[in-house]
């Protein structure tokens, strides 16, 4: 009969073992109940190939003469607790100092200083998981503060289609603490240092977790101060005829007067009119040819007034033994105000014989005194959002749900109705007569409203579906439904009434199958190999059937470096937000016309646009990715990128030549050829091709000597009276990450017989500029002590838009934009008790002050190209204090 220690011995070892399998299940988010786990690896090792040991050794046995000595047993595995990585390599993993190396103070910040890593190889923005598992949206998490995070993963594309997201976007994973409890103060004020656009944020937010349960609340508001015209250094275009003074033309291209001409001796096209009356009706008044300016600077608003305040909720527990639920409810409450000159006025003064001296008739332009012309916006967006998630065996089951309700007001000053003025005139009176405003008719306004509402849902199942001997093939299904609705009022559009309504239905799977695997022994000299795919159809109203697809291969030669190509396809219906955004009509805006190479004053149409067609988009990938140093975080990923767009909705924020021929209806001109409106609204491009290479850099490592390990308490009775060792002393960490892009070719057909267009040589699709060659994008930094210090970078290089006339042959010098970042813990300065929790934060937006220069053939800066108006903001500083309760 076996001894009692035998048998205990025995049992340990069977509880042992039948941890294996566990440890080993296949690369499917961790399920609630396996997070109490401690990590497998340091976030610093976690990678393809790599192996760590979980917790599990020796342990004595029984005080038993019978007993017998119990083997040691390591569990070998790539899981921690809330991780999301699989056998596809991450961009990046930052642990708990990392993340306090960056010293940010909301996630949303923490987000900002990641960008280089986050932003997807197409440009496009990331999604999120907390704890391994999908959220019904950022807002959901926005409010834990960055003290309760221990690890962040960044997966590649590549890993979103397994979480139900679209393969073109990279998923961020936040991994909170076990346990956290915190209430944050924080207060941050800013201001230009050019003057105005000061801003000022305050924000209260709670949060506790504790395991699965989570509860978190924050309240905040933020000003944004207006930037006027005159606050900048912005000289007044003289090719505007608008003044106080008024300015007098002739009519169809005409001179003022042939008479007039001979007087001055040259042709006179423009003339202001003397500031003495009774000087208004003598011809020499007028020889001179000198047209009025009027400075509408401090009339006019580069950025808004703003006013924003939010509050966000979010509640989290488990509702069984493997269900758990978290329901956000958020409001966010935006008012802009802006200002946009002074009203304009286009009157008709007759001639021969009338109260001016010319022979025919001529126009008077003219600004309306007192008539600022006020543009006026306010939002409401009410957003709830709801997950349940939970487990069955192996499989993991995610169900999401939201709905936004967003309501929309505009209010834009037009101008003066001067139906009743050019009566007076036509009659006899003085062109220059006042004009009233103190009738409530007095103004030409434009209102719009809309109400959009958006309910949206996803489920999602991943898990294990076919044992292979590579491994088993992992199988994640989802299926969504969204459902949009919007109404309201455009002035100014055909159709008035807006009533607009889309639902979605859609379903997808993704697989993915290992091929090769040499821990299962199945070729091992070749390594890791495995294939994905996903394939997606989705029904849109009034876009019928869509279907998306994925193809990849990742391949793993040897741990530290690893292969992959992907094939992406897909159709999407354009956001009904971009159907359905309520008219904006916008006088006396600058307006650089390509055609005739002069800024010019007009009306413009913002807005959206009921008739857009769904964007199709082809990505072929591939990419290769290295971890060089297995104990030092440090990644390298380069990535060749092909990309056709057909149907890419687009703004037309330029009026080139050839944008002007595409879409001749978009912009008006008047009797002389002057352009006096251009309709601004999104529309479909015909085609867009792409073939870059993008490289990504991520590096973070302690500087000095590695600090011996602590020495370990006496035994026995004495370790109570040992304090507890002291805390190795922090040493310097440094922290860079990049991302380069090289543009080999970037060609874009705007319609159907048009010829193409080099983006990369001459052309451009926003007005500001080619697209430029190269870009980088970095963050470097440090920290030592109490003391943090980092600076992020956006570089990019000069383009151009070619044009046959000189006034419209424009060049764009590159541009350096820097933002200096600092954070300083007050409790490591001081033990005064007021310092417990306490950090400052310095910030210096465009530090360099740099804007980007423009100049055309002639060497000139073009009136429209000025630097303020491509940024008014300029330099900004900005200083915060936050305190952790």
């Amino acid at each position: 009969m076996a001894s009692r220690g035998a048998r205990s011995g025995r049992w340990r070892m069977t509880r042992r073992l039948a941890a294996i399998p566990i440890a080993l299940i296949g690369p499917v988010p961790i399920a609630a109940e396996a997070q109490d786990e401690k990590p497998a690896v340091t976030p610093a090792q976690t990678m393809p190939g790599d192996t760590g040991t979980q917790g599990v050794g020796a342990s004595p046995a029984p005080a038993d003469q019978d007993a017998v000595p119990e083997p040691e047993v390591v569990v070998t595995g790539k899981r921690v607790r809330g991780s999301a990585i699989t056998d596809i390599a991450p961009v990046a993993v930052l642990g708990a100092d990392q993340i306090k190396a960056l010293g940010v103070t909301s996630l949303s910040d923490l987000m900002k200083r990641l960008k280089p890593l986050t932003t997807a190889s197409g440009g496009g923005d990331p999604v999120f998981l907390l704890n391994g598992r999908r959220v019904s949206g950022f807002a959901e998490m926005q409010s834990i503060p960055p003290e309760a995070i221990e690890r962040t993963e960044i997966l590649s594309e590549q890993d979103a289609a397994r979480f139900g997201f679209p393969p073109t976007v990279r998923v961020v994973n936040l991994i909170t603490l076990k346990h956290f409890r915190g209430i944050a103060v924080q207060q941050v004020a800013g201001t230009s240092t050019e003057g105005g656009g000061a801003t000022n944020y305050a924000e209260v937010a709670l949060a506790g977790i504790d395991g699965d349960r989570r509860t978190s609340l924050s309240v905040s508001h933020f000003r944004q101060n207006r930037v006027t015209q005159a606050q900048r250094d912005i000289v007044p275009d003289p090719d505007i005829p608008f003044a106080l003074a008024g300015n007098v033309t002739g009519i169809g291209g005409a001179s003022v007067d042939p008479q007039l001409d001979l007087l001055a001796g040259r042709r006179i096209e423009r003339a202001g009119l003397p500031a003495d009356p009774t000087a208004r009706g003598a011809l020499s008044s007028y020889a001179e040819g000198a047209s009025a300016i009027t400075d509408i600077g401090p009339y006019r608003t580069l950025q808004p007034h703003s006013d924003t305040v939010r509050v966000d909720g979010t509640i989290a527990a488990p509702l069984g033994k493997t269900v758990s639920g978290s329901l956000n409810l958020s409001m966010e409450a935006q008012r802009t105000d802006g200002l946009n000159g002074l009203a304009p006025a286009v009157l008709r003064v007759p001639g021969d014989g009338g109260v001016l001296p010319f022979a025919d008739d001529v126009l008077l332009y003219r600004y309306v005194p007192d008539a600022v012309l006020h543009q006026r916006s306010t939002n409401l967006t009410l957003h709830a959002g709801g997950t349940l998630q939970g487990s069955y065996r192996r499989w993991m089951w995610n169900v999401t749900t939201a709905y936004d309700r967003v309501r929309g007001r505009g209010l834009a000053d037009l101008g003066v109705p001067l139906d009743a003025v050019q009566a007076q005139i036509d009659a006899g009176a003085d062109p220059m007569l006042a004009i009233g405003l103190d009738d409530p008719d007095a103004r030409l306004r434009n209102r719009s409203r809309t109400t959009t509402g958006t309910l949206v849902s996803k489920a999602v199942a991943n898990g294990p579906a076919l044992h292979l001997p590579a491994g088993d093939a992992q199988v994640s299904v989802s299926v969504d439904y969204a459902r949009s609705t919007s109404e309201g009022v455009q002035p100014g559009v055909a159709d008035a009434a807006l009533s607009l309504a889309r639902t979605t239905k859609g379903a997808s799977v993704n697989v993915d199958i290992p091929l090769v695997a040499p821990d299962k022994d199945v070729l091992p000299f070749l390594g890791r190999l495995a294939a994905n795919g996903t394939l997606g159809v989705t029904g849109v109203s009034d876009y019928g059937r869509l279907i998306n697809s994925t193809f990849g291969l990742n391949w793993t030669p040897t741990p530290p470096v690893q292969l992959s190509a992907l094939v992406t396809e897909t159709r999407t219906p354009p956001a009904i937000a971009l159907l359905t955004n309520p008219l904006l009509v916008s006088p006396n805006t600058p307006f650089f016309d390509f055609v005739t190479g002069t800024t010019v004053s007009l009306t413009t149409l913002a807005g959206g646009n009921p008739d857009l067609a769904p964007e199709r988009r082809r990505v072929t990938t591939l990419g290769v990715g290295v971890k060089p140093f297995k104990s030092k975080e440090m990644r390298l990923n380069l990535d060749y990128l092909d990309t056709r767009i057909a149907n890419q909705t687009a703004f037309l924020s330029s009026a080139t030549v050839d944008f002007q021929a595409a879409f001749p209806g978009l912009f008006l001109r008047d009797a002389s050829g002057a352009l006096v409106q251009a309709d601004l609204r999104p529309v479909n491009l015909l085609r867009e091709t792409e073939r870059k290479l993008r490289l990504t850099m991520n590096l973070w490592t302690e500087l000095g000597p590695k600090p011996p390990a602590p020495t370990p308490p006496p035994a026995g009775a004495a370790a109570k009276d040992t304090p507890p060792p002291a805390p190795p002393k922090p040493r310097p960490s440094l922290f860079a990450f990049a991302n380069a892009t090289y543009r080999f070719d970037d060609r874009l057909i705007l319609q159907p017989g048009t010829a193409a267009l080099d983006l990369l040589d001459g052309a451009t699709l926003n007005g500001t500029g080619g697209r430029p060659r190269w870009e980088v994008e970095g963050n470097l930094g440090g920290s030592y002590g109490p003391a943090n210090l980092g600076i992020y970078a956006r570089v990019q290089g000069a383009t151009r838009i070619r044009s046959t006339l000189a006034t419209s042959d424009l060049r764009f010098s590159g541009r350096t934009w820097l933002v200096l970042y600092s954070f300083l813990d007050a409790e490591k300065l001081t033990k005064e008790r007021w310092a417990k929790k306490l950090s400052v934060q310095f910030t210096v937006e465009n530090l360099l002050n740099d804007r980007i220069d423009v100049r055309d053939g002639t060497g000139a800066v073009p009136n429209r190209f000025q630097p303020a108006y491509l940024d008014p903001v300029g330099r900004s500083v900005r200083i915060g204090l936050r305190k952790l309760f």
